[in-house]
């Protein structure tokens, strides 16, 4: 159970060092961890996750994005991981992943949170903004692993396969999730989608484009392991 916590207004200040007291000046010396474990209680930690999951828009006027983005991933970090833990920093991570001036400051490891595929709710709006800023980052990153999370989180439970962020999906299953290496994770994301489309027991037209392109590219890597297997030839001593 998230717990209660105050002090949201606290961390929006804290992009604005002078607006706050002295006592709580961070030093820039001082790496976010230890700021956190030496200063912060456990309330205003999940307090930073509240401020960047629901009014991360103040992060535009910080003094410091870079600093604020390490001190989030800190207290994420500090905290004893739980769904709720996971599913606020991805679905902050996902929202200001498509706002053009907070998307360079992400950290890398934040993606990486992704790679826990926590359940994001219908109260998550990420899963309404995850779009092109979020596929271009994991594509850059060309790990099967962390694509396949991604598009495992996204295709939610809760939300039709509508949005518009979804037209660039089949073409990086067909680019990124090809070959033989991939097999489990394209096998890990059809029954992903079997199963969304199970609760929402409609045809949906993204479903079916998004279905297709990983039965295509199964099909070629199940072609290229054919003809390896064929082409072998065991070593005969003379």
């Amino acid at each position: 159970m998230w717990p209660n916590r105050k002090g949201t207004t606290w961390v929006s200040r804290l992009a604005h060092p002078s607006l706050l007291p002295d006592s709580h000046q961070p030093s820039c010396f001082l790496p976010a961890a230890n700021f956190l474990e030496s200063v912060l209680p456990v309330s205003l930690k999940y307090a930073i996750l509240d401020a960047f999951r629901h009014d991360y828009c103040f992060l535009q006027y910080a003094r410091n994005i870079d600093a604020m983005m390490k001190l989030w991933m800190a207290a994420a970090s500090a905290l004893p991981y739980s769904d709720d833990v996971g599913q606020s920093v991805v679905d902050a991570l996902l929202q200001m992943a498509e706002n053009d001036q907070l998307l360079p400051h992400i950290p890398v490891c934040a993606w990486d949170w992704l790679k826990k595929r926590p359940l994001l709710g219908p109260e998550c709006r990420g899963l309404d903004l995850a779009g092109h800023g979020a596929i271009q980052t994991v594509r850059k990153r060309r790990d099967v692993e962390l694509i396949t999370s991604y598009l495992f989180v996204v295709w939610s439970e809760w939300r039709e396969l509508r949005h518009w962020g979804y037209r660039a999906m089949p073409d990086l299953i067909r680019e990124e999730l090809s070959g033989i290496g991939a097999v489990g994770h394209r096998a890990d994301l059809i029954q992903r989608l079997d199963y969304v489309q199970s609760k929402w027991r409609i045809y949906d037209e993204w479903y079916e484009e998004l279905r297709t392109a990983l039965l295509e590219v199964d099909k070629e890597a199940t072609k290229t392991l054919t003809g390896m297997s064929h082409s072998y030839r065991p070593f005969s001593a003379p």
